[in-house]
């Protein structure tokens, strides 16, 4: 019987055992999910088992994310992990408190709770109770990550070209690994009382806050708006020929209202 791939074991509905010894000799985990799959197919996860993540699983998704480029190569990300030990329950709760605080401020302002978000069977309505629940058991969530950025010059809009790419590989490698997470910026409603009680100096952006572990739903396909509305080409708003979404593509109406692009010849 043929084998997979060295890069093709365990995957997303067949996790690493929580009992796999970890030291200087431990591979890497191999995973099912390949490469373009797994981008596609990685959903914000925000339900949670009630179990931890491994150290081995841990090692596995951090190493992935500090795979991820940064400018000159200088690496200035660093994660800081919270489990179970006492300053991070108590980091977990004053992110769960930021929270709290934002989402009652976003529902408010946004209106989930006036037009469709009236109606149970709405979108709008589906999100509230998502986020709801979410934000409910923040405090309880297994593993909490914090990616931080070490400033080796004064702010700049691009900064976080050298943390974000680390973020999404380790989304990603989550997914491999039969994991889930979201990455959210509940931390910048709590960043003084996050550096007081974790010691973060004040040089270090603290650039969000990644819940993480077993999903309680599944991934699964991501939905986005049509291709054809995202990608031009020479020029602003003139549609790319090849920008046609592959069969099966669903799609959401969620973000701004796009217009059609031009598809005509010659259109300008």
């Amino acid at each position: 019987m043929p084998t997979e791939p060295a890069d093709r074991g365990v995957g997303a509905d067949a996790p690493l055992a929580a009992d796999t010894p970890l030291g200087p000799d431990t591979p890497l985990g191999p995973d099912t999910v390949g490469l373009v799959e797994g981008i596609c197919s990685t959903r914000a996860i925000r339900r949670y088992l009630d179990e931890p993540v491994p150290s081995r699983v841990l090692r596995d998704i951090l190493f992935a994310a500090t795979r991820a480029p940064s400018g000159s190569n200088r690496q200035p990300f660093r994660f800081l992990v919270l489990t179970d030990g006492p300053k991070a329950a108590a980091a977990k709760q004053v992110i769960a408190a930021g929270a709290r605080a934002a989402w009652d401020a976003k529902r408010s302002m946004d209106g989930y709770d006036r037009g469709s978000g009236t109606d149970d069977r709405s979108p709008k309505a589906a999100m509230a109770r998502t986020m709801e629940a979410y934000v409910d058991h923040l405090h309880e969530v297994p593993v909490m990550i914090l990616p931080c950025l070490i400033r080796h010059r004064i702010a700049n809009p691009v900064e976080g070209a050298s943390i974000y790419p680390a973020c999404q590989n380790l989304l990603l490698a989550a997914r491999a690994y039969g994991y889930g997470g979201v990455m959210t910026s509940w931390n910048l409603m709590v960043d003084a009382e996050l550096r007081t009680l974790l010691g973060i100096p004040d040089e270090v952006l603290i650039a969000a806050a990644i819940s993480l572990g077993r999903p309680q739903g599944h991934h699964g396909p991501v939905r986005r708006r049509p291709l054809e509305e995202l990608v031009y080409l020479d020029q602003w708003g003139t549609a790319a020929p090849f920008a046609i979404d592959p069969p099966g593509t669903r799609h959401t109406s969620a973000g701004p209202p796009v217009p059609r692009v031009d598809r005509s010849e010659g259109a300008t």
